[in-house]
């Protein structure tokens, strides 16, 4: 039997296996890390937290509808953002919104977040500094701005009126949304507090 003499590349063919082989090893990186970076773009509230109150009256724990709640800045201004003064807190009870998906980063926009229930949100920026800044309760339900006199309907609906109240904040109590937006229970990130709503009893007046 005669065995062949293996053939040998010649210098342009391994030339071009060295150059391929150049190309494709970064070529493969990139392929892997294609799925991850297109996580990290989709990510829905990137850039983006979430603040709850729970307002409740001191002898019930159930969430008092219709509360005017404003975050406030250091001067005890209602905060804002680019000269644009942030919406005020709305009630978490539009559950349909859920399926629309994120929109909004800065201010709160009528959408839900599963976790929160039926508490009170304002969606901020992802690491503001609120140390310096307070919560401005009010009880305004049915109010005629006019006169600033109850309705004889709000008076029927609502015969317990609550206390005006301004609840200093932490920085503790805004929790990152990305990739927890959806979620019916907050399990939050490593280094992140625990998740829970700044508790606000309310008293009559």
């Amino acid at each position: 039997m005669v065995i062949g003499t293996p053939q040998v590349p010649n210098g342009s063919n391994v030339h071009a296996a060295q150059v391929y082989g150049k190309i494709m090893r970064p070529l493969s990186l990139l392929l892997h890390l294609l799925p991850i970076a297109l996580a990290a773009q989709h990510c829905g509230y990137d850039f983006a937290a979430i603040i709850v109150v729970h307002p409740h009256a001191t002898h019930d724990s159930l969430v008092v509808p219709g509360l005017r709640i404003t975050l406030l800045d250091s001067t005890n201004l209602p905060l804002s953002h680019s000269g644009v003064q942030l919406e005020v807190f709305h009630q978490n009870t539009d559950m349909q919104a859920c399926d629309h998906g994120p929109h909004g980063t800065y201010k709160g926009q009528p959408c839900c977040f599963p976790f929160a229930k039926d508490d009170y949100i304002l969606v901020v920026r992802h690491g503001m500094d609120l140390s310096h800044m307070k919560l401005l309760v009010q009880d305004e339900r049915d109010v005629d701005r006019t006169n600033k006199r109850r309705s004889q309907a709000a008076e029927r609906s609502w015969p317990m009126r609550f206390e005006q109240q301004v609840i200093p904040l932490t920085d503790t109590i805004a929790y990152s949304l990305c990739g927890t937006y959806d979620e019916e229970v907050y399990h939050g990130y490593a280094g992140e507090h625990a998740y829970h709503s700044v508790d606000i009893p309310l008293t009559g007046r």
